[in-house]
């Protein structure tokens, strides 16, 4: 199992609150261990390289693009060690803080950007994927290496998310939702650290230029109970995190149970 360390708390401030619902997000600077960060890595780059053989075999499935970049989903049905540690305290501080007291594990994946990958991928609010009632949910964009602007690490613009709802072309780079002039900030964390962001918060990746994979964990977490308003369908992307503010998770929960 994965080493996490369970007592370890996370605090939000009230400054970071008001960060988070002005601009859209907040920086956990090294949230995670560098130890942890090996063993997950660990884990997940034997995931992502099952993955990529198969993608090789397509060469592209949408978004997914073999030697370029590398979308891996619902990872944390294959692994228990992955599915204990996107229950880790941390997380259940940062979301029910943000969200309220009863949490789920919305959907993860890895994203592997290697150093092929030679274009952007676009401006894009996490909603224009796959729609959800309510709006709300949390991304946790956690660095499993050093995220730098070389290796094509994720820009935002700050307080886009209120702008509510913005709706998105499909292009065969992914969807895009906004096509102007403004550039967007960088974020470059280190290894272990992480940034939270509002899932309607504009944001896009640039080319990975340096000789190495910009490797990422992507954890997303909704309120209990959130859906599909298209087809009513509550989402099963993964266990119960929290209720009534407190952890809930107990042991590994197979996708056909969650």
């Amino acid at each position: 199992m994965a080493s996490v360390d369970p007592g370890r708390t996370v605090s939000i401030t009230d400054e970071q609150m008001k960060q988070y619902e002005e601009k859209g997000f907040i920086i956990f600077d090294q949230l995670f261990s560098g130890y942890e960060m090996d063993e997950i890595r660990g884990i997940i780059d034997e995931l992502d390289a099952e993955s990529e053989k198969a993608l090789l075999e397509k060469g592209q499935d949408f978004i997914n693009v073999a030697g370029k970049i590398n979308f891996n989903g619902n990872i944390n049905f294959l692994r228990p060690e992955l599915q204990r540690f996107t229950a880790d305290q941390r997380f259940v501080d940062i979301t029910t803080t943000i969200l309220g007291p009863d949490t789920k594990l919305y959907w993860d994946q890895s994203v592997y950007k290697r150093p092929e990958a030679d274009k952007d991928f676009p401006w894009h609010q996490d909603n224009g994927y796959v729609p959800t009632d309510p709006v709300h949910y949390v991304t946790c964009w956690l660095a499993l290496d050093d995220a730098t602007i070389e290796n094509g690490c994720i820009w935002i613009q700050p307080g886009t998310h209120k702008k509510g709802f913005v709706p998105h072309i499909k292009t065969d780079l992914g969807w895009i939702c906004y096509y102007g002039d403004i550039e967007g900030e960088p974020v470059e964390l280190k290894k272990g650290s992480m940034v939270v962001f509002h899932s309607l918060l504009f944001h896009r990746s640039r080319p990975n230029l340096s000789s190495a994979t910009r490797k990422a964990y992507v954890i997303q977490y909704s309120v209990d109970g959130a859906k599909n308003p298209k087809t009513g369908h509550v989402f099963n992307n993964g266990p119960l995190i929290a209720k009534g503010g407190k952890s809930v998770y107990t042991g590994f929960v197979p996708r056909e149970h969650c």
